[in-house]
């Protein structure tokens, strides 16, 4: 005689708390962040490349950025951009190339290939991304105030809306020139 084990029998509730919790998991499988804050997932990831075409500021900006990357280059990291005209800036992310060179600037997790830890990804924004949001590690706070302090020094300030957002400082106005040639 054969005894088949007993087949275990589910209410109709339990079945579809199951199933509940299975398409949950699901969920957070393809985005957990949208399922814990119960937002919609993030955009695609920004387009980057090394163009900056159609962006204020023409060959002033272009070699603005090629200081920038270069600069960069000689301490083990890539400068990519992508190009927001409709919003009037360019959008900045910094991967690392060499680890060991790019410990001297940055902090945080370093492995090649990666984008530097800014606290939120580049090319999305929201409260999280904003310039000076104290909201993060130490590492976080000195890697922007890093690039903060190398962009100023290429002549591209960070606007305020995203950490990952860089204008070209405008030129003095010929007024103030004026005032001080007056003096």
């Amino acid at each position: 005689m054969h005894i088949s084990p007993p087949t275990p029998r589910f209410s109709c509730r339990t079945y579809w708390l199951s199933l509940a919790a299975g398409i949950l998991l699901a969920a957070c499988v393809q985005s957990p962040q949208a399922v814990a804050s119960g937002q919609t997932p993030p955009p695609a990831p920004m387009a980057w490349n090394a163009a900056e075409e159609g962006c204020a500021g023409g060959e002033r900006l272009r070699a603005a950025v090629a200081s920038a990357r270069s600069e960069l280059q000689a301490q083990g990291l890539v400068l990519k951009t992508a190009c927001q005209a409709s919003q009037g800036a360019l959008a900045v992310q910094v991967e690392v190339a060499n680890g060991l060179l790019a410990s001297k600037v940055v902090r945080g997790p370093l492995a090649e290939g990666e984008a530097v830890d800014m606290g939120t990804p580049a090319g999305v924004g929201g409260a999280a991304a904003a310039g000076h949001n104290a909201d993060f590690s130490p590492d976080v706070q000195h890697n922007r105030q890093w690039l903060r302090a190398l962009m100023a020094r290429h002549q591209l300030d960070n606007l305020p809306d995203a950490w990952w957002r860089y204008a070209r400082k405008a030129a003095p106005s010929a007024v103030a020139e004026v005032d001080l040639a007056a003096r």
